[in-house]
């Protein structure tokens, strides 16, 4: 189609409609595309503008450009508001800034809310699209956020994660947006699966299937010096990973290896490294040089780990997993996409819809380590990875290659992987920590009032879809109903179900309740550092725990009992009661050394942590310790928690209580900088972290008054003259 010229301001699109034809335009316009792809104008045959589409299609076929389209529509001629539900915090930033890039001058209102489950978020009612996570729009619901009667469209991305460990929620959120809208418009965004139509019919969708990849995908097997493709083969200098790096380079063209543990990543790309190296450019070798040096100094004190990565980097190659900084991964994928990086060694975390295409794809080995022991990974989990082959507008074609050590294992991976059908979505609505949480959130919102209003909800659910009854389900909400009723959540009268102000709270707080009734019991305890620390880590949100030698776990045991008193609990009691208690205090010391300014390096050492778990891990606690302090003010109102205390009940709380909520909102901020309390004032200060603080201190500079007191040549032998001058600059203004 031809693209017409349409401009819009913010107030033109506010007082004036378009045609399905002129939205078209403004979408070819911003992605500067002639027309569309053959899967999009599949779509566009449709009635895409008002209808329920569920649009399955392999990764990087065009699917958001459908949802530019819907998006527009929406809010443009139907005057609505846009959610856009991701599974995953790194893919609404993603969509967000793509977003805001393509639509600048179209004015629309983007916003991106992925934190603090704790609001309604009023704000975004000043907005047109909002891109969220599953997880903070479910808060939202719970919340009733008043704005969302205006949303027209629900966007959700990657629909087929239905099936994860994250996937009740996502079922439960499509559930409770449908209940409260009916007349909503729902586009679900999926990968290539079999039961697509099964979805389509829960949603009451159109369904619309497409085989369409914009760059052909090539999947083959290596064994010994030779790929084997479906009609060709390929030769290779060796028959080791170093040989498939080197065709790789030798054509121009960039690989990612997908490892399935972070050490085994961290191994292979310090194997390849030599030979990535030898073929850089003068000219790549000083943009990596720069490259290495923002990787090795995004903690204030570089680790190893930090190290090792900008050394890598320095040399062509990186590797990239959970254990990194958000601001690594994101420097790391950057310099990937830009060509600059050759080849990155990531865990299919990877491939989990962020936008990092190559050539070359790469997976040596497809079993992984599970509670059972080694197993298969699935087939819609390597067909996630391989669908990462391929750059469009750069490559004709992508490979995805497997690892065989004979011809049988070779003619095994065609058929059950390359030849492969991805197994069907299945609800996990049955999960039962999910379902308890959604239970609560359910009747703290009123959306439930009864047991009858409860089963009509369910069977608006996938699960119902499936199952054709919600027997077995209702067996686990009974259970779980009686459960909420004996910690004091909900009051059960007449069949008629009712949130206590306590489970009201637990419920706008996103805790799973069985976390919320461990952490009612600590706080009615007088807190220690070691005991606030471990009702923390007493939760199912803080879980999984550190690992733990057999070695190490004897010794942690006797520490538990000689620690019980400080700790608040009966360790001999909790021992039998719960058999993650060693991993809990293991967790809790963990923690204690991060408020007592022991370094990342040390903490990784000790603990077995790296970076980005570690903080990934302080974020979940930033959460905790609001909630615990939250739940301290309302036990100060009323010992029996039976109502939520006024403002005027919140000065007159009980002062041991008062003590906690503080005690607790003091140890947010500790957890937040990793600092002991003294230095809580000087961190506040942007540049100044907990090493730089502690250097303050001391130099008896303690306080910020102390700081606009030292002249600055002082503080530039204390900090050096770029971080000197800033502080300067922050305190004058």
């Amino acid at each position: 189609m031809q693209v017409q010229n349409v401009k819009l301001s913010t107030e033109d699109f506010r007082e004036q409609r378009l045609t399905c034809e002129q939205i078209k335009a403004i979408v070819l316009k911003a992605n500067k595309f002639e027309d569309f792809n053959p899967m999009q104008k599949l779509v566009l045959k449709k009635n895409w503008a008002e209808k329920n589409l569920v649009l399955s299609a392999p990764t990087a076929s065009g699917k958001t450009i459908i949802a530019e389209l819907c998006a527009l529509n929406c809010i443009i001629n139907r005057r609505q508001k846009v959610l856009y539900t991701t599974p995953l915090k790194a893919l609404a930033s993603e969509h967000y800034k793509d977003w805001k890039k393509k639509y600048a001058d179209l004015k629309i209102k983007i916003a991106i809310s992925t934190g603090d489950f704790d609001s309604s978020s009023h704000y975004l009612s000043n907005y047109d699209l909002i891109f969220t996570t599953n997880e903070k729009l479910d808060s939202l619901i719970t919340h009733r956020a008043d704005w969302l009667s205006n949303i027209g469209l629900l966007i959700v991305d990657e629909i087929h994660e239905l099936s994860t460990s994250r996937g009740a929620t996502l079922e439960a959120v499509v559930v409770k947006m449908r209940y409260l809208m009916p007349k909503i418009q729902i586009l679900a965004l999926s990968a290539t699966i079999p039961n697509a139509k099964e979805i389509a019919s829960w949603l009451n969708a159109e369904l619309i299937v497409s085989t369409y990849r914009p760059v052909k995908l090539l999947e083959g097997v290596l064994l010994g010096s030779r790929i084997y493709f479906e009609n060709e083969t390929l030769e290779l200098s060796g028959d080791d990973v170093a040989a498939v790096v080197d065709d790789t380079l030798a054509m121009n063209k960039q690989a990612i290896f997908f490892m399935l543990t972070r050490k085994k990543a961290e191994q292979l790309a310090q194997k390849l490294a030599p030979f990535i190296e030898q073929k850089l450019l003068p000219k790549e070798k000083l943009f990596l040089k720069k490259l290495a040096e923002k990787l090795e100094n995004v903690l204030e004190t570089p680790t190893e780990q930090c190290k090792m990565l900008a050394s890598l980097a320095a040399r062509g190659i990186a590797f990239h997993h959970a254990g990194l900084m958000q601001k690594q991964r994101e420097l790391i994928e950057d310099a990937f996409r830009e060509g600059k990086l050759k080849v990155v060694v990531a865990t299919p975390t990877l491939a989990m819809g962020i936008n990092m295409p190559a050539f070359r794809v790469v997976i040596p080995s497809l079993y992984r380590y599970t509670e059972l022991g080694m197993q298969q990974i699935s087939v819609a989990e390597y067909k996630q990875m391989a669908g990462r082959s391929g750059r469009p507008k750069f490559d004709s074609s992508g490979q995805a290659l497997l690892f065989a050590r004979s011809e049988e294992e070779k003619e095994k991976l065609f058929d059950s992987y390359i030849h492969g059908v991805p197994e069907e979505v299945e609800s996990m609505l049955a999960h039962e920590q999910v379902l308890r949480t959604q239970l609560l959130a359910l009747i703290a919102s009123q959306l439930v009032f009864d047991l009858k209003s409860l089963e009509k909800f369910f069977e608006k659910s996938f699960y119902f879809k499936q199952y054709g009854n919600i027997s077995a389900l209702n067996k686990k909400i009974s259970k779980l109903i009686d459960e909420l009723a004996e910690y004091g959540f909900i009051i059960i009268e007449d069949e008629k179900l009712n949130a206590t102000p306590l489970g009201k709270r637990v419920a706008e707080l996103y805790l799973d309740p069985v976390s919320a009734h461990n952490m009612l019991g600590h706080l009615r305890q007088k807190p220690t550092e070691l005991a606030a620390l471990y009702c923390l880590v007493d939760t199912t949100e803080f879980s999984p725990w550190p690992a733990i030698t057999k070695a190490k776990r004897e010794e942690l045991f006797h520490e538990l009992l000689a620690r019980q008193e400080e700790l608040r609990i009966d360790a001999m009691r909790a021992y039998f009661m719960d058999e993650y208690v060693v991993d809990k205090f293991n967790a809790a010391l963990m923690l204690e050394e991060w408020i007592n300014e022991v370094s990342e390096q040390a903490i990784m050492e000790s603990y077995n942590m790296q970076p980005g778990i570690l903080y990934s891990k302080l974020l979940i606690c930033d959460w905790l310790s609001y909630a615990a302090s939250e739940l301290a003010k309302l036990l100060g109102a009323d010992e029996n928690a039976s109502k939520m205390p006024s403002l005027e009940e919140q000065s007159s709380v009980p002062q041991d209580y008062k003590k906690t909520a503080v005690f607790f909102q003091i140890l947010r901020k500790r957890l937040k900088y990793g600092v002991k309390e003294e230095l809580l004032e000087l961190v506040e200060l942007r540049g100044i972290g907990r090493v730089r603080a502690r250097r303050l201190y001391r130099a008896g500079i303690k306080t910020i008054a102390d700081v606009k007191k030292t002249n600055i040549a002082d503080l530039e032998r204390i900090l050096g003259k770029k971080v000197a001058e800033s502080i300067k600059a922050q305190l004058h203004a």
